[in-house]
């Protein structure tokens, strides 16, 4: 969740939208980043310029002692997250499984990296989108095969994007 200082709006951190306060309803403007890895970036753009903050807070310190590459890995949530969400987690998929979260408009589609391999394309709205690993990283990321702007795509856990996008298609499913 976050909030804005002017209003004091509530806002959907994975959605743009706003759903408490004098924005309720609006929607944040949104676009695709893509993920990385330090390794993956510094290996792509050889110039790039990375600064490193010494403060690690409590979760941060968590996650380094259970394990520093979390891309791929079965990941660890404590037991009372879950009962902070409103919604039951879709069962479709087990709620820790990784992968490529796709949306166009309105609609979302799930990557599990399971089945992103080394690569695999998928025909959405007469368009050919291709979702592989990526060159330097590994990370998945999405992309039309004719080129242009990407999709907005996040990297997530299941549990969050099927909160997000209730019934969205799975690939391979």
């Amino acid at each position: 969740m976050l909030g804005d200082e002017d209003t004091w709006s509530k806002w959907d951190h994975m959605t743009g939208e706003c759903f408490e306060g004098e924005h309720e309803g609006k929607r944040l403007d949104w676009w695709s980043i893509r993920h990385t890895t330090l390794e993956g970036a510094t290996e792509e753009w050889p110039d790039l310029r990375v600064h490193v903050s010494d403060f690690r807070s409590l979760g941060q310190r968590f996650q380094t002692a259970i394990g520093k590459n979390y891309i791929g890995r079965k990941g660890f949530i404590p037991p009372p997250f879950h009962a902070t969400m409103s919604a039951p987690v879709d069962s479709r998929l087990p709620k820790l499984t990784q992968g490529l979260g796709v949306i166009v408009g309105d609609e979302g589609r799930y990557y599990p990296m399971t089945v992103v391999g080394e690569g695999i394309t998928d025909v959405w709205d007469d368009r050919v989108l291709l979702v592989a690993p990526g060159e330097h990283d590994g990370v998945p990321q999405a992309a039309w095969s004719e080129g242009g702007d990407p999709p907005m795509q996040m990297l997530t856990r299941w549990y969050g994007f099927a909160f997000n996008w209730p019934g969205c298609a799975i690939y391979g499913a």
